[in-house]
């Protein structure tokens, strides 16, 4: 997959492009109708299968903020963009000359002049330019003019028929730690991926040593002990994880402690992987750190119990 980084005055010269936009935060089964579409227009019409997205996001550029919000670190939507089979990727500046364009606009300086696009593949809630007035109706309208195919996807709904698949439920649920939803939308179990640190090594004093990871710029999820899958090394093992704070141990820095079950490898500084299967308690500070050991021994039952060990 080619990757590109442009701005509203570099250039481009790929062409024949079929053009998805969005950030695709999370690649879940709603994204996923869009670039199959797209794959498959693609393929038909010989075009460049390509994803457009924005950095930093538009709502990180509108409220001004720090806060990372986005379901996966960017190396892991590019993985599952080239997994998927797209071709190119376009990291376009979101910045204040590209607010200011209108959506007749950016249509005619983006999508027309710099990338000269054949087709676009869209949600039917599509919104652009300057103040979100651009729409589907408004592509539709403007493709003859501008010589373009407009392709729509229809909004794919979660099973209760009442929510479409949306990056912003599944952050609410991560937060809620409400991880079978979380499956359900992705199609996949949520993941964390890092580098192993060394940690206080307390845990090894009760037999339980534990992979620490610091988080990354993604979403948090809710504070507590998760039964988990570990990837290590392209093997999967079962685990227990806790992430949060340690205040039992006055913690301060926020940090992923995973238990691997049947497992006794020295990986320090290693790349590890951890995917969230399901909640089993909020974190919490003990009284001292025997308290926390006897509550780590049922949280371990518990976590067996769930993974049939």
């Amino acid at each position: 997959m080619k990757i590109f980084k442009l701005n509203t005055e570099s250039s481009f010269f790929e062409k024949n492009l079929c053009l998805a936009i969005g950030n695709f935060d999370g690649f879940h089964k709603g994204h996923q109708a869009i670039l199959k579409l797209l794959k498959n227009l693609s393929n038909k019409k010989n075009l460049s299968s390509a994803i457009m997205s924005f950095d930093p996001h538009p709502r990180t550029f509108f409220d001004n903020t720090e806060e990372n919000f986005n379901i996966y670190i960017k190396n892991d939507k590019l993985n599952f963009l080239k997994d998927f089979g797209i071709k190119i990727y376009i990291d376009f500046i979101f910045n204040k000359k590209l607010v200011e364009f209108s959506s007749e606009e950016f249509i005619e300086k983006i999508l027309i002049n710099k990338l000269k696009i054949k087709d676009l593949v869209v949600g039917s809630d599509f919104k652009f330019g300057k103040d979100r007035t651009g729409n589907v109706e408004v592509l539709q309208k403007l493709s003859k003019k501008y010589s373009y195919n407009i392709h729509l996807v229809e909004t794919v709904m979660l099973k209760n028929n009442i929510n479409k698949y949306s990056s912003s439920i599944i952050r609410t649920d991560i937060k809620d730690g409400k991880m079978q939803n979380v499956y359900n939308s992705l199609g996949r179990h949520w993941h964390i991926s890092g580098k192993i640190i060394s940690g206080l090594k307390k845990a090894r004093e009760i037999n339980f040593p534990t992979a620490n990871m610091k988080p990354g710029k993604h979403i948090l999820p809710k504070k507590g002990v998760y039964c988990v899958e570990v990837i290590y090394s392209g093997k999967k093992y079962l685990g227990i994880s806790n992430f949060g704070q340690r205040p039992t141990v006055d913690g301060n820095k926020l940090l992923l402690e995973t238990h691997i079950f049947n497992f006794d490898e020295e990986i320090y500084g290693k790349d590890l992987t951890v995917r969230f299967l399901t909640f089993i308690r909020h974190e919490k500070k003990f009284e001292n750190f025997e308290k926390l050991t006897l509550q780590i021994q049922k949280d371990i039952k518990i976590a067996k119990k769930y993974h049939q060990l």
